[in-house]
């Protein structure tokens, strides 16, 4: 029975010093529920390392109370906390906050993010007291495109109003034109230090060219010191406004990418059936969505594989990668961590190393060729995504693949248990009959005639030779399968095979009439003599069982172009049209009644099959006219030189 899978706890990991305590009270909850410990550090990108040491001892922390520790990159850390705890199904996430936070409002906190989106997982927030340090804001760097543009903006909005003003236009009109270029610079830099700078100058250029003292920044009423406030705010507000709407529209551009993306790969993984086609669709996914190299090292006999590499979609086998890659890649496999480029583990190497798990076995090792590159936010959702969908993909195909191996085990047990019983039912009758007539000529000899004793012997016989073409086809059956008989395929002449299986029917069918009838002179095929005699013995056999006493039995046999033909014909009941194809199946039995009274272990017709195919040639069955059966053999007709 398969083992309950464990719940997930996921503690996020932090560069503060108290978040040691976060991670023992994480560690408790998962000992206390015997629950998989997940640590998870994000990181952004443009983030400093003031606190390296502190992050380190925490993820070494971690990693000694058994935790997986995953380390990703992302600017939205609250939403990629959320996205995680869905990817690793996590029942609860682990979280600290700092009751110093409180005294500062400035904006949200992590915990309180985390705690707003998260809706089905449960957060245990973790109080620890540390004190902060507040560092001054740093001046964020723009571009010289960002100031061209504010500049460019701001001068063409003076010109503008320049224009109006000298129409006569009301000064109202000439401040929509400010708010509009403040709007324009908004879209177009996407910074708020250039945003917020332009808002100011826009003031300072209407004071300086619309309002009375002109060409300088006084002004003589009062009244317009309620006009350049307004004009401050609103100019202001609208470009925080076009910033928030931007950034926006870029999140909801990127989340219908993923969508999209995610989407088109699970309907391609949906598709594919076997392990090989899931990791080369997944691979060539990402390689074509990340526009890098993507290789894979496979888990063969618990060890890494040579890796195929997948481009510019071809895939082909990588020989070119060092040894120094290869490590990192079985130290990934050994450790179950993702490390390599960008990642606290053999930073330097040129790929990133990811282990592909099946459950909690790791099956390969994924990299990705970044060097000194970093994935941005987008990317690195798109790389989640993509691995989580590959591993429920693998899963998937373990469990189907294991229940196909469970569901054929039950059959060969089922196939293996009929088999015992239809043997010990069909040996039990005739062995049952030997020993009553034994019996009878041992302690009763004296009483019978000689007539009756050569009956008796007879019957004997007669089951006994039954029981040994049981025993010789299943001899048969269980060296072919097992590939251990040995054919001996030789030109032999197809009238002395007939001639030779007729000798081996039943004696007391010597009532029958078998008719042959060979077509042609030196009628030669190739054949292993022993087995074919064995084909036609069966054919036989069927066609005095399934058929009425005094009813005949029909041979001939002719070539046909490059094959001999040879037909084995009665006037029995006949095989119904459903049945045509079951009856060469291994143990597949009818309902027609033996006029011997001995039932068919349902091997005869199979190994017939069996040993003709493995000549090369064909058996199949047609019906007789008015009734009965046909069942024709082929055979490849011996090339022979007469000259």
């Amino acid at each position: 029975m398969k083992a309950e899978e464990k719940n997930t706890i996921l503690v996020c990991i932090s560069s503060s010093k108290s978040n040691s305590t976060v991670i023992k009270k994480a560690n408790e909850l998962s000992i206390k529920e015997n629950a998989k410990l997940i640590a998870l550090y994000i990181s952004d990108k443009d983030s400093n390392n003031t606190s390296e040491n502190s992050l380190e001892n925490n993820i070494d922390l971690a990693e000694k109370l058994g935790a997986m520790v995953e380390i990703i990159y992302s600017d939205d850390i609250a939403n990629e906390i959320i996205n995680f705890a869905k990817l690793y199904k996590v029942q609860k996430i682990v979280i600290g906050r700092n009751t110093n936070q409180k005294k500062i409002k400035l904006r949200k906190s992590i915990c309180d993010q985390v705690l707003e989106k998260s809706k089905k997982t449960d957060v245990y927030i973790v109080p620890v007291n540390e004190d902060i340090v507040i560092s001054k804001p740093t001046k964020s760097k723009s571009s010289l495109k960002d100031y061209f543009i504010s500049i460019s903006v701001l001068i063409l909005s003076t010109l503008l109003g320049l224009f109006f003003f000298s129409k006569k236009y009301d000064e109202s009109n000439i401040i929509m034109i400010y708010i509009l270029g403040n709007f324009i610079i908004a879209l177009l830099t996407y910074n708020p230090f250039v945003s917020s700078l332009s808002s100011v100058i826009s003031v300072l250029l209407f004071n300086f060219y619309f309002t009375e003292p002109r060409f300088s920044l006084q002004f003589y009423n009062k009244n317009y010191l309620v006009t350049f406030i307004v004009l401050f705010i609103v100019s202001f507000t609208t470009s925080r406004l076009a910033s928030i709407i931007q950034k926006n529209s870029e999140n909801s551009s990127n989340m219908i990418q993923i969508t999209k993306v995610l989407l088109e790969t699970n309907q391609l993984l949906q598709e594919k059936i076997s392990k090989s086609e899931i990791i080369e669709t997944s691979c060539m996914q990402l390689s074509n969505l990340l526009k890098r190299e993507i290789v894979y090292y496979a888990i063969e006999n618990n060890a890494i594989s040579e890796p195929v590499s997948y481009t510019s979609e071809k895939s082909f086998e990588n020989t070119n990668i060092d040894s120094n890659e290869k490590s990192t890649a079985n130290f990934c496999f050994v450790t179950n961590k993702s490390c390599g480029a960008s990642t606290r583990y053999i930073s330097d190497s040129k790929y990133i190393y990811f282990p592909i798990r099946i459950n909690t076995d790791v099956c390969g090792v994924l990299g990705i060729y970044l060097d000194k590159d970093r994935f941005n936010s987008v990317e690195n959702k798109i790389l989640l995504s993509i691995i989580g969908d590959m591993k429920l993909a693998l899963e998937k195909e373990k469990i189907i693949r294991d229940k196909n191996e469970v569901a054929l085990i039950a059959k060969n047990e089922e196939l293996r248990a009929n088999l015992l019983r239809s043997i010990s039912h069909d040996l039990r009758t005739p062995l049952t009959t030997i020993c009553g007539n034994s019996d009878i000529l041992i302690h009763n000899s004296s009483n019978l005639t000689e007539d009756m004793k050569v009956n008796i012997y007879k019957d004997i016989y007669d089951d006994s030779i039954w029981l040994l073409n049981i025993i010789e086809n299943l001899l048969y059956v269980t060296k072919i399968e097992d590939n251990n008989l040995k054919l001996k395929i030789e030109p032999q002449s197809v009238e002395e095979v007939i001639e030779e299986a007729v000798k081996h029917i039943n004696r007391n069918k010597k009532n029958r009439k078998i008719h042959v009838d060979i077509k042609g002179d030196y009628l030669i095929a190739d054949m292993d003599v022993r087995l074919i005699m064995q084909v036609i013995v069966n054919l036989l056999d069927n066609a005095i069982k399934y058929s009425d006493e005094q009813s005949d039995v029909y041979i001939e046999a002719y070539k046909d172009t490059d094959n001999v033909i040879i037909k084995v014909a009665d006037n029995g009941y006949g095989i119904k049209d459903e049945d045509k194809d079951k009856v060469f199946q291994k143990f597949y039995t009818n309902s027609n009644t033996i006029s011997d009274g001995k039932r068919s272990i349902g091997l005869g017709l199979y190994l017939c099959k069996v040993i003709l195919k493995a000549h090369g040639g064909n058996i199949t069955v047609t019906d007789n006219t008015p009734k009965g059966s046909v069942f024709i053999i082929t055979l490849k007709s011996s090339k022979i030189n007469l000259e």
